[in-house]
């Protein structure tokens, strides 16, 4: 495999987005993104009948003109009961004489299943391949995917193209009622994505949970670097809401809900803690905390440190932090 060694990357894209969302994936690699619209590069034709093949007409394209690395991303959901349509022609059902609206072909897709008679849920998959290609005509491919189902009517403000009708397995919400943090560590780009990381090498890769503790504090939730992943201190919040349950065992589930995700973003698995550290407020809690403990860690039997301690806030009650490896 190549790796990319640069700091800035070209995203073939003219989808305002879909290249913030790459952004954002990119960002804690120290990777900086410029979009194909901002250099004035024009639309390729998209003449090829799977992601694969217009992912790469894009990527080149884009490397060619530029003499640039240029990243491309190809995608579309699949609706089992419309025999996986729209598919990779997911933005011609959204285009129009004016542009491309996909209110619209939500709304066709809705109309079509019910054509159908299509039985609930209606199963669906977003797919997503990502092409890496240099100028000198080299390129590598991820692909990734997420399960779900489609819904009606949309739903939520947040997300591009069909995220308002899709909900991903294990949710009741669908992609534009989610933040972006949570979408980035589920959608089918962020599975495609954590097989991209791996043209970057050893450097440093940053991940964030959202918190606004680590915008105000200037931290990272986790820091991955080869086969070790530090994740800082995490307490009771539910990152998502910011609401912090006060019974001290509910706070220790939510901080191993928060690791165990953010371990899977960085590639890990609770199976690969090595250390953790609890810090907890008062002894007087250990009792309701072992239980929970145990059943989050007592298989895996890293090395483990408990401090008593005060921490920033008077609603915490405990901190757990870990550390990973995968040798």
């Amino acid at each position: 495999m190549r790796l990319f060694s640069g700091d800035r990357l070209l995203i073939a894209t003219h989808n305002a987005g879909k290249l913030a969302e790459m952004a954002a994936l990119l960002a804690p690699f120290g990777i900086s993104c410029v979009g194909a619209a901002e250099l004035g590069l024009p639309e390729p034709e998209e003449t090829e009948s799977t992601f694969l093949g217009n992912a790469r007409i894009k990527a080149h394209a884009a490397a060619k003109a530029t003499g640039l690395p240029a990243l491309a991303d190809d995608s579309g959901i699949e609706v089992d009961a419309l025999g996986g349509a729209p598919g990779v022609y997911t933005a011609d059902w959204a285009q129009t004489a004016t542009g491309r609206d996909f209110g619209l072909a939500m709304a066709r897709t809705w109309a079509e299943l019910e054509t159908v008679s299509a039985p609930l849920p209606r199963h669906a998959r977003f797919r997503s391949t990502l092409v890496l290609a240099w100028p000198d005509g080299h390129d590598e491919v991820f692909e990734g995917k997420v399960e779900g189902s489609v819904v009606w009517p949309m739903r939520g403000q947040q997300g591009h193209g069909y995220d308002p009708m899709f909900v991903p397995d294990g949710y009741v919400i669908t992609f534009s009622e989610m933040g972006p943090a949570l979408k980035n560590q589920i959608s089918h780009r962020a599975d495609a994505f954590r097989k991209l990381v791996a043209c970057f090498g050893e450097r440093v890769r940053r991940i964030s949970t959202g918190s606004p503790f680590e915008a105000a504090m200037g931290y990272s939730r986790a820091v991955i670097k080869g086969p070790w992943c530090f994740v800082s201190g995490v307490t009771g919040y539910d990152y998502t809401t910011m609401v912090m349950p006060e019974d001290v065992a509910a706070q220790a589930h939510n901080c191993f809900g928060t690791i165990e995700s953010v371990l899977t973003e960085a590639g890990f698995s609770m199976s690969d803690v090595v250390r953790v550290q609890y810090t907890v407020t008062d002894a007087r809690l250990l009792d309701d905390l072992v239980p929970v403990l145990g059943s989050a860690l007592g298989a895996i039997r890293p090395a483990a440190t408990m401090v008593i301690a005060g921490l920033i806030r008077p609603e915490m009650k405990v901190e757990i932090e870990v550390t990973a490896f995968k040798g």
